[in-house]
């Protein structure tokens, strides 16, 4: 209990594994105790891992976005899904994790479509819906809920409404596939497709086996170790430095030769651009560029 109390409050990136052995409490296994002892002697190798949020953004320049994904038949036992949300409060310059949450499916899946749209209802149910009457009174404009999901065929089957293959999924899992497709039809809703390598609720569904892909999985959802980001800081500044000078000196000239300067025209920020709240892409803190989170 303990552990799940802390991975609950700070350390997002052990609710898979912890939520995982407590669906076999009643059923413990030796094998049970293998997993359990690599749990706890990988909670203490990575104390020194933080969960970390940073704001700096006015608050007409936030707004909240809600990760939900699933994986297919990820329990080897029972074959059931499990499926994952991850809320952040996200800007430009802002990304703040709000809440995180790994939970096995009811019932198994037939395909990831399937999965995934057990797990878009679920976290809009949950976590979404309940979460705009909060920041819309927080929040001066009162913003929408970006909604990211990775799976083009579960977008197509909430766009159009229809889902003549699955109709019993009202009965197996209690999702309406007309309510989805209702709700993402409002205002305060919005359905955008995310990379799967970008996808923050990616760590909650399944386990890696690749130390570089973990290492991008958590800085997703912001636990991040403090020295790595100050230092990681420091190179940013410092490159930002360097190319400020390199743009600000004049460009070399040859003897005796006169050029005309011509002041640069003021750039335009194109809608939906980097600027934009609707940018799929993820929230720099400082100075950082945009690939900084995964390097």
């Amino acid at each position: 209990m303990q552990i799940l109390y802390a991975a609950r409050m700070a350390r997002f990136d052990l609710l898979r594994a912890v939520c995982h052995l407590a669906c076999y409490v009643t059923r413990w296994t030796s094998e049970c105790d293998r997993r359990l002892h690599r749990l706890v002697c990988y909670i203490h190798s990575s104390l020194h891992l933080r969960m970390m949020g940073w704001v700096g953004d006015k608050p007409c320049c936030v707004q909240p976005h809600l990760f939900a994904d699933a994986d297919f038949a990820g329990c080897v036992l029972t074959q059931r899904s499990t499926h994952g949300l991850h809320l952040v409060l996200r800007g430009q310059h802002t990304s703040f994790p709000i809440s995180g949450m790994s939970k096995r499916q009811g019932c198994v899946s037939h395909s990831a479509p399937e999965a995934e749209i057990v797990a878009a209802g679920y976290a809009l149910r949950c976590c979404g819906i309940p979460c705009l009457d909060l920041w819309q009174t927080l929040l001066p404009h009162k913003p929408g809920l970006l909604f990211h999901e990775d799976n083009q065929a579960m977008i197509r089957v909430v766009e159009t409404g229809r889902n003549p293959t699955m109709r019993y999924l009202h009965r197996t899992h209690r999702v309406s596939v007309g309510w989805l497709h209702e709700r993402f039809s409002a205002d305060d809703l919005d359905l955008v497709y995310e990379l799967t390598t970008r996808m923050a609720a990616d760590i909650y569904t399944k386990a890696f086996v690749d130390a570089g892909k973990w290492e991008a999985a958590q800085w997703l959802i912001n636990i991040v170790d403090p020295g790595l980001l100050l230092r990681r800081l420091r190179e940013a500044e410092e490159a930002a430095k360097k190319d400020g000078l390199a743009t600000t000196d004049p460009p070399p000239q040859s003897v005796g030769t006169h050029r005309k300067h011509t002041p640069p025209k003021p750039s335009v920020p194109a809608r939906g651009g980097e600027g934009s709240l609707a940018t799929a892409e993820p929230a720099k803190a400082g100075n950082m560029t945009k690939g900084l989170l995964l390097n």
